[in-house]
């Protein structure tokens, strides 16, 4: 097999072992508050953008369709992690809240993810951090284009 193709496979390979371990992580970052990992997702990316937090949006971002996250909203609000209210001009719009218990979830998510990554960067060396730093941001550059 030709060199680049092996490498390119390489790489395909390593991305899809750190994505299971970082989804198992999550997993296991999230199981004691009750939250699955893709709860925990939409969780932390309304945390993140709670001025966008129209259904539409949360799909926007996270690049999945309303079939796919309205039930996992409607879960989480059932479990008393979200608030849904609808739009005073637009009834079609459902636009999607933390409840104040789950503002105190994700701060506590949020310094565990920090626990988690903090030591993983201090075993690196300056260089090695920087390398991987500027590999991933180029990654990121050429996947999103």
């Amino acid at each position: 097999m030709d060199k680049i193709v092996e490498s390119r496979l390489e790489i395909i390979e390593m991305i899809k072992k750190l994505s299971l371990y970082f989804n198992n992580v999550r997993d296991a970052l999230c199981a004691p508050y009750g939250l699955s990992s893709i709860q925990a997702v939409i969780v932390l990316d309304i945390y993140h953008n709670p001025t966008e937090n129209k259904v539409t949006d949360i799909c926007r971002r996270l690049n999945k369709s309303t079939n796919t996250i309205s039930p996992l909203i409607n879960r989480l609000v059932d479990k008393g992690f979200l608030t849904k209210t609808q739009g005073k001009e637009d009834a079609r719009v459902t636009y999607i809240n933390l409840t104040e218990k789950t503002k105190k979830i994700t701060d506590s998510i949020s310094v565990d993810i920090c626990d988690f990554a903090w030591p993983m960067f201090d075993s690196l060396t300056e260089a090695e951090f920087k390398n991987i730093h500027d590999s991933l941001k180029l990654l990121l550059k050429v996947t999103s284009e």
